[in-house]
């Protein structure tokens, strides 16, 4: 019973599971059962993990006595898809952990959300807040007093200085840079490379130095 307790299942078999299979397979945790990808062969192996079937799949899993996932599913502009398996997860009754690379950096007193993903290299700074499902991707670096909503993903390499606020569901490309104070919005889209030096409001794409 303990052995399943402990077992978690990916949903999702691309670049993002090869990363947290790498992380949960460090810290030890958890023991990963196998992976549920529609776009995938069962019985394919991943990294050593093998291809169960699809999320179709969830509810009989969960029967057997298996009780953690993991969203492994990376983003591109829209993080829709993640919300959605992290919806559907927690309705079957599956907990959706907190995953934190034993090489992160992170201060004491974060607060840290259900489903959270925190990748080698991240660094993030005390009285920060991360929502539900948020993805604080390799080498990222939160200063202190950031407010990251639920469902961001943070891609490799971004910057927030202190006193950030990222709303639900925003997605940051690679490399961006937001200066202190500033919101980024709600379904808010940071280009790469992108540096963001005043609000981005709800539902906007800005690139560019300065981001406009």
């Amino acid at each position: 019973m303990n052995k399943l307790m402990n077992s978690i299942i990916l949903l999702g078999g691309g670049g993002h599971a090869k990363v947290l299979i790498d992380l949960i397979n460090q810290r030890n945790d958890y023991q990963i059962t196998g992976i549920l990808d529609p776009d995938l062969e069962v019985g394919m192996q991943i990294k050593g993990v093998s291809v169960l079937g699809t999320d179709a799949e969830l509810s009989e899993l969960h029967d057997q006595g298996i009780r953690n996932v993991a969203i492994a599913v990376g983003s591109v502009k829209c993080n829709l898809l993640r919300k959605t398996l992290f919806d559907q997860s927690r309705k079957v009754g599956f907990e959706i952990p907190a995953l934190m690379h034993p090489r992160s950096l992170v201060s004491a007193d974060v607060k840290i959300s259900d489903g959270v993903q925190i990748m080698a290299g991240a660094i993030i700074q005390t009285d920060s807040t991360l929502g539900e499902g948020a993805v604080i991707n390799t080498g990222v670096q939160v200063d202190h007093d950031c407010c990251i909503g639920s469902q961001v993903f943070l891609s490799p390499g971004v910057v927030l200085s202190g006193g950030v606020t990222v709303g639900d569901n925003a997605f940051l490309g690679a490399g961006a840079v937001v200066i202190q104070g500033v919101t980024i919005g709600e379904n808010a889209v940071v280009a790469a490379g992108a540096v963001v030096v005043q609000d981005v409001a709800n539902g906007a794409l800005v690139k560019g130095v300065p981001a406009r």
